[in-house]
């Protein structure tokens, strides 16, 4: 249930952070080639880097603006001067929040409330897509995403084994079923 849940927080953080960089990338995400599972996994995959090296993440292991942060995040304020912020909530209690610098747009640090780092996404704009890579804050890969035009998004994990797979708004999984933002619908099958 745990392993369900915390795949599930990392797709949606994925998707929404992703959209939200991808707004101002529009135009190499659209690009009008389309993938499926296999393409995209083949693309994806081919020189990964499956470990990164601590030095490339070291200054953020804890939030250098931690209570800066929080109190913005407290505020509904979620761009300040020198970075964007996200946070994820459950019912009305803060879990964790994101952190882009616009300095460093490709880098995504995710946060527990107490400013220890949890994970960090590296993206990287190619001609036709968007390729979004997860990795603990031990710098092993947990996943990577693949997000071809602007409703289409494939995420795998660290094996190469779908985790989801967006189209629009629905997510579509292996289960058979289809979840929404709203909730979940049975598929037509």
């Amino acid at each position: 249930m745990k392993k369900t849940i915390s795949k599930l927080f990392l797709v949606i953080a994925i998707l929404l952070f992703s959209f939200a960089i991808a707004e101002e990338e529009e135009e190499v995400i659209k690009a009008g080639i389309r993938y499926n599972e296999a393409t995209a996994r083949i693309e994806l995959f081919k020189d990964l880097p499956r470990k990164i090296e601590k030095s490339f993440y070291r200054d953020y292991l804890k939030d250098p603006n931690r209570k800066e942060n929080i109190q913005s995040i407290k505020n509904k304020v979620y761009e300040i001067d020198s970075r964007v912020l996200c946070p994820f909530y459950f019912k009305e209690t803060l879990l964790s929040y994101a952190v882009t610098y616009k300095d460093e747009r490709e880098v995504i640090y995710y946060y527990n409330i107490f400013g220890n780092l949890l994970r960090f996404d590296v993206v990287e704009y190619k001609n036709d897509y968007m390729k979004t890579m997860g990795y603990s804050r031990f710098g092993n890969l947990i996943n990577v995403s693949l997000s071809a035009e602007d409703d289409e998004q494939f995420v795998y994990d660290e094996n190469g084994k779908l985790i989801a797979h967006w189209v629009g708004e629905k997510l579509v999984s292996e289960k058979l079923f289809k979840l929404t933002r709203k909730g979940r619908e049975k598929t037509e099958e």
